[in-house]
Order: C-alpha cells, then structure tokens, then sequence
C-alpha cells in the first residue's frame, strides 16, 4: 500500500509520482482521489476564419470543416460548441480595445475597467473557482503557461493595461496570475526542488547540471522495489518522461536555443520555434496533472492582439496584422494556415493526454479541456458564435465526438458552471451566466 501523497526526495530535490495500482487501497477511501477531473483551458489568439471552422451538419459523426480536420484520430474526443457569446467583451460605451477584452472576458465573463495600469477590474476567472474549491487537495492549486511574454504595465490595447491581454487567469478582480513562459522555469518549480529550496539554490542545481532524478533515485528504486510489475513499468514510462523533457531544456539551453534580446544574456531555455515552446508546456501539462500535482491548467498560445509571425510555415507576417484580411484571398489562406496550426497544436496535447493510463482509463478520458478564443471572427472583432472546443470525457460525464449548437446569445459562462459541476464544484452563478449549461 503506497500513499496518493507519495513523493521521491533527495537532496531537497522533489518529484511527485503518478497514481499507481498500489495506492488503490488508500484511494479507495476517497473516490474524488481515485478519479480526480482535470479542468484545462487554451487559448488562441484573434479568433478564426469562421466559415471555415463551424461543420455544416450537428450531431455524431458529422463531417470535420477544413479548419478542424487537424483533429483527426482525436475528434471522437471533442465536441464542437457552436451558439456561445462572450457579451461582455463588447465595448459597452468603451470603444475600441476587442483584444484585451476578449482575453480578460473569457474566464471571468465580466467587463473589464478601462484603464491603463491603476484600478484594475474585471473578476475571478472560473479557472480561479476550481481552484479554489479544490485548495490543499494537490501541490499546486493551479498552473497558468504562456507562449508570449507580455509588457508587465501600461497600455497594450486602446487604453486597455496589458495584464487585461496578457492574462486569461485571475485569482481575484484586481490580480491576474502571471503565466510562466520558460520550459525550463516551468520544469523547476514543477520537479526540480522541493519548496524550501530558495531560487538561488535551485539555479545553482540548474548549473550543476545535475538531474533530479539522479538525486531521487534512491527513493525511486526503494518504491519500484515494493511495487507490482504493472505499476514498476508505470513509474518508469512517467519518470523516463520527465528526463526527456529534462534533457531537452538543458540542451536548448546549452545551445543557445532562445529568445533573449541580449546576445551576452545567459540563456533562459526559451525555444525560438514557438511550436517547441508549446509542446514543451503541453508535455508539463500532462505529467502536472498525470501526478496530480494539479487539477487546474490555463496555456495561452498568444497574447490578446498576438502580432506573433510563423517563418518555420512560411509565413513572415503577423497574426493579428493577417487577421484583419479585409477579404483579401492570399490573408485569408495564411489566417486558415494559423487557425489550422493552433488545432493541430491542441490536437496534439490530446493525444498526448490519450496516451497515458490511469487506473483503465486514460488522461484524455479524465480530464476536460476547453479550447477556444473570445474573438470569433478576427476581421470583424464580434464576440458573438465563439469557437469553442471542449475535449475529454469528464471521468464519464462528458459526450464528446459531436457537434453541438445552442441558442445564439447563450453566454460562455453558462459552460464554465457546467465545468465547475463536472469537477464537483457548485456554484450559483459566475460572470453574466444566466444558468447551468446543459446537453454537453
């Protein structure tokens, strides 16, 4: 019998381990730690080219549109949501600023201030409920990634602050939560050092170039010795994982693989290809939640109003420049290429998800994760018809492989409290929802 809390240590080094067969007889006193729900959102940025992204038919086995036949193998995962509105993320008398508001609106659904830096407002994000609710159960109450660093003050969008568009996540109406952006960051405050250990103490592990899981495999060997042989090669598939990822960040480091602006800057383990950036969180997601170090993840694949280019696809333009096509068929092409790489992207996560088991099922089949954007059409800045997708089966709550459409108007909000009770988590009402979505 091994405790869910298990951890192997060393050094002041700490690395959670994954739900294994031998902990049943403790879990079993506790279904929600048996089979805890994972809630994971993803945002992309400037919204899509919408007539390409919504299926024609609804229901089972509908044909994929062109924007989402990235999804291949993994759309008997996902539903397609079509109808939801993100209202307030309109301008309400604020003028220009879509960007910032979509960003700031989508968890919260509440308007935000319109202020460049001092008074900020806009609300606790749902991703902030969950965790809440769930405080004390995991290590950490919650992850926010990024792949864009933003302006840490001023104005990023028509008078808006920044942290309304660098932020999907907040832990209250004034305090958006700080997304990590560095891999190797994200891989040290995850695996690398137990909490006592002061930041100075763990750049100086990262310098020695020591493996934590050099330093833990005492404890490592003592577990596997007192596991069965399912759970032995459970522990090594996760384990070998987290090396993986380990030795990838210590050689883009060594290589220079950055984006540091100062070329005598120590490298910050940041990959210039934003798609490795990506893969790189997608695989921390996993193994964070796969632990159970946490239940609660937010990726943004861009900032509010991203400008980000995409050379490695051959194209030199910005995102948010192409998204305003103005009806021109070449932007148009590029913005479907973007919008087509995103999905590709979040399908990936998925099966990386779908390929890891626990206790019969898989993560995927665990976990919901809603992927989608508070702008839908990016040339017309309209909140209305967002595209959403929600992946997972919810521990078995979940209907996923359809298509699905809703009254137009009803808010986006209405899921998020759908999603706060698929995670045992009731609350009344959050932002301008007007009740529980149902039919998911």
């Amino acid at each position: 019998k091994v405790s869910r809390r298990t951890f192997l240590r060393g050094l002041g080094a700490l690395v959670a381990v994954p739900l294994l067969d031998a902990m049943a007889p403790a879990v079993a006193r506790a279904a929600d730690a048996a089979h805890p729900r994972r809630l994971m959102f993803v945002y992309a940025p400037n919204g899509k080219h919408m007539p390409d992204w919504t299926p024609a038919a609804e229901g089972r086995d509908v044909a994929l549109s062109p924007l989402l036949e990235p999804l291949g193998d993994m759309r008997r995962h996902v539903q397609v949501l079509s109808g939801l509105d993100l209202d307030t993320a309109h301008a309400h008398g604020d003028g220009p600023g879509d960007h910032a508001r979509a960003a700031a609106c989508f968890l919260t659904g509440v308007h935000p201030v319109k202020t460049a830096g001092p008074g900020l407002s806009v609300g606790v994000s749902v991703d902030q409920v969950a965790a809440r609710a769930l405080a004390g159960v995991t290590r950490f109450p919650s992850l926010e990634l990024g792949l864009e660093h933003g302006r840490a003050s001023g104005a990023c969008d028509s008078g808006y602050a920044c942290a309304y568009s660098n932020s999907i996540s907040w832990r209250s109406p004034f305090t958006p939560n700080a997304k990590e952006v560095d891999p190797a960051l994200v891989f040290d405050r995850l695996f690398g050092a137990a909490d006592a250990r002061t930041p100075q103490e763990r750049a100086a592990a990262r310098r020695d170039r020591r493996s934590v899981l050099d330093l833990v495999r005492g404890d490592a060997q003592r577990l596997a010795a007192d596991v069965g042989p399912a759970d032995r090669r459970r522990l090594d598939e996760y384990l070998t994982g987290v090396r993986e990822l380990e030795e990838r960040i210590a050689r883009i480091e060594r290589d220079g693989e950055t984006e540091s602006g100062d070329a005598l800057a120590r490298p910050r383990g940041i990959p210039r290809d934003v798609l490795a950036r990506s893969r790189d969180h997608d695989k921390a997601m996993g193994r964070s939640v796969a632990a159970d170090l946490t239940r609660v993840v937010t990726l943004m694949l861009g900032n509010a109003g991203s400008n980000r280019s995409f050379p490695f696809i051959g194209i030199s333009e910005g995102h948010h420049n192409l998204s305003h096509h103005g009806g021109y068929a070449t932007k148009i092409d590029r913005i479907r290429t973007i919008d087509r790489l995103y999905v590709a992207e979040f399908a990936g996560l998925l099966e990386r998800l779908s390929k890891v088991d626990e206790a019969g099922s898989s993560l995927l089949d665990r976990s919901m994760t809603l992927y989608g954007s508070g702008i839908s059409d990016g040339n017309r800045h309209n909140h209305d018809q967002l595209p959403v997708l929600l992946a997972g089966g919810g521990d078995g709550t979940l209907a996923p492989g359809r298509h699905v459409r809703f009254v137009r108007g009803t808010p986006v909000t209405n899921l998020h409290l759908a999603l706060l009770d698929h995670m045992g988590v009731r609350v009344a009402r959050h932002g301008d929802s007007t009740g529980h979505l149902t039919g998911i």
